[in-house]
């Protein structure tokens, strides 16, 4: 005759606790993983647009490569830091309890909207890029007419081959404004409250920054110091 040996009922508690212990500790780590996502992209953002801001008049192409690089990594890391907080079940579970559920979807539109912004200056920066390399191979001069036309020419040459890069750039900055449209930032905790006071600032600062690179003939005037003819 076999015996069977049932767990005592403080076995199966303490099975229960340790389990759920288990389940608190990897919400806790996902939770955290998606705050260093975020707050990497933030940081790789900000020094991009720092340094894109420091390289466009003096013409550093080097700066703009760098600005580049770090725009794909903030890209990544926001599109990581959004995967993770839409689809991870522990966070999705989290997200059923009052309250937490609106500060959780305005961690997803956070990612959305660095995303979006990250995208953005990608486009700005391979504009970018190669207005700087004519502003390079004119600078120091006195331009007569014929190099004017000839600039005029290679401008409209850039906004040719570059009109996707010029398209995206307001493409990418409506949709992180119609991302930012969807929080109220009223109800939310005190650190993300924090973190959207600092993307609206970051957004304004694109908005300028960015999308004077939709119009190359113009950009490529103000770095040259010229009038460019008609």
């Amino acid at each position: 005759m076999t015996v069977r040996i049932r767990p005592s009922r403080g076995v199966v508690i303490a099975i229960v606790v340790l389990a759920l212990l288990a389940a608190l500790a990897y919400t806790g780590y996902a939770g955290t993983a998606v705050y260093q996502q975020l707050d990497s992209g933030r940081t790789e953002l900000a020094a991009a647009q720092a340094g894109m801001k420091s390289a466009t008049q003096p013409g550093d192409a080097g700066q703009l490569r760098l600005a580049a690089a770090q725009l794909r990594q903030a890209e990544a890391d926001f599109s990581e830091a959004g995967r993770r907080a839409r689809n991870d079940p522990a966070l999705r579970l989290v997200g059923g309890v009052p309250g937490a559920g609106r500060n959780l979807d305005a961690v997803t539109h956070l990612a959305a909207i660095g995303g979006d912004m990250s995208r953005a200056g990608e486009a700005a920066a391979a504009v970018a890029i190669q207005v700087t390399g004519l502003k390079q191979q004119y600078a120091g001069r006195a331009l007569t007419p014929d190099d004017l036309q000839a600039v005029l020419r290679q401008a409209q040459g850039i906004a040719k081959e570059y009109s996707a890069s010029t398209q995206a750039i307001g493409q990418q900055l409506r949709a992180a404004h119609a991302e930012r449209a969807e929080v109220t930032t009223t109800d939310l905790v005190g650190p993300l409250k924090d973190a959207y006071d600092a993307v609206d600032a970051a957004l304004a600062q694109a908005d300028t920054a960015f999308l004077r690179f939709q119009d190359v003939r113009q950009v490529l005037s103000d770095f040259l110091g010229v009038r460019l003819p008609a």
